[in-house]
């Protein structure tokens, strides 16, 4: 038998509601209720108060306030303690103003601890340059993807209870759609598409040139591109891999014309990587069977050794070594 949702096979039970925000905190939500382990290592994480108990907090899915919006999760126990949950898919984080709505619901509580919690996929440096330590005098804590996922794995060996066990186990599935992998220690390489067009309507300056001019490279941050940068980028036109570049460091972006005068006008953020030397593949790397746009992983291996005369081959190895 197979399950098969529009077309794809849904890997875990969360999945029927898709990956996106939603999704990620209506699964959180669920498996904090259902595991009391889950539940004491999350909140030992948002208020660093190890060994206090939280067994009798009441969680709450996108609850309405007087304000007209809602929260995506609110965790509370009457006078004991409550914190506003704010989740993003991606590598956002929300903003002092949005944070600041929520404070007046805090305080209406009176809890003796209270926290606001981000919750996104972006690391700790962007953390730092883009979220307040503290809004209208609370404290604001910041928990990764990987924090939540590692500490279902944590309550996961924990737990002896069988119900309990399943969900925390449908719950580190379900996060690996929402978890960027290990960046530094990975030897994945995101191989892209360049074309010889012009990067705005009014410029004569190319993609090409971006990565061979400016030793730059830049990607929306939105669904369909990578939500975590990679280690290493390849770029390929001309019918083949051109050169793999180690990623030196990466900054959010949110507008491309800021940045450079010669880039295009961007509506929302983008990742703009800063590429370390070019190297290339020793034998020829054709294009194989690729979308003309198609973006693939590789690992390095297979596009510098030699062995694999295509892009194509080289990202069906890479995909078979996963399997293993």
């Amino acid at each position: 038998m197979a399950l098969i949702m529009g077309r794809s096979k849904p890997l875990t039970v969360f999945e029927l509601n898709g990956v996106d925000e939603n999704s990620g905190t209506f699964a959180l939500g669920w498996v904090l209720e259902k595991s009391p382990k889950f539940l004491q290592l999350v909140m030992e994480s948002i208020f660093g108060a190890k060994g206090s108990k939280f067994g009798d907090a009441v969680i709450a899915l996108q609850k309405h306030g007087s304000d007209g919006g809602y929260t995506d999760i609110e965790i509370s126990s009457g006078a004991g303690f409550h914190c506003v949950v704010e989740a993003k898919r991606w590598w956002g984080v929300p903003s002092a103003t949005q944070l600041g709505r929520y404070a007046p619901r805090l305080a209406a509580g009176g809890a003796k601890r209270q926290r606001l919690v981000s919750i996104s996929a972006a690391d700790p440096q962007f953390v730092a340059a883009h979220l307040p330590n503290k809004v209208s005098g609370i404290s604001v804590r910041h928990l990764s993807w990987r924090d939540v996922q590692k500490s279902a794995k944590a309550a996961l060996k924990l737990s002896r209870k069988a119900e309990e066990r399943l969900w925390l186990r449908e719950l580190v599935q379900h996060l690996e759609e929402f978890v960027g992998m290990e960046r530094l220690t990975s030897n994945s390489v995101y191989v892209v598409s360049l074309n010889n067009g012009p990067v705005g309507p009014d410029s004569d300056y190319t993609f090409i040139d971006v990565v061979a001019e400016d030793q730059r490279y830049f990607h929306p941050i939105k669904p369909g591109w990578p939500s975590e940068p990679p280690n290493y980028l390849g770029f390929r036109y001309k019918g083949r891999l051109q050169s793999v570049h180690h990623v030196e460091k990466f900054e959010i972006v949110p507008d491309l014309s800021k940045y450079s005068k010669k880039w295009p006008i961007s509506n929302g953020p983008h990742f703009v990587y800063h590429l370390g030397p070019p190297m290339a593949p020793p034998l020829r790397v054709g294009t194989g069977k690729l979308f003309r746009n198609g973006r693939v992983h590789c690992a390095i291996d297979t596009l510098l050794s030699g062995k694999f005369p295509t892009i194509s081959e080289a990202r069906d190895e890479t995909k078979r070594r996963l399997k293993l």
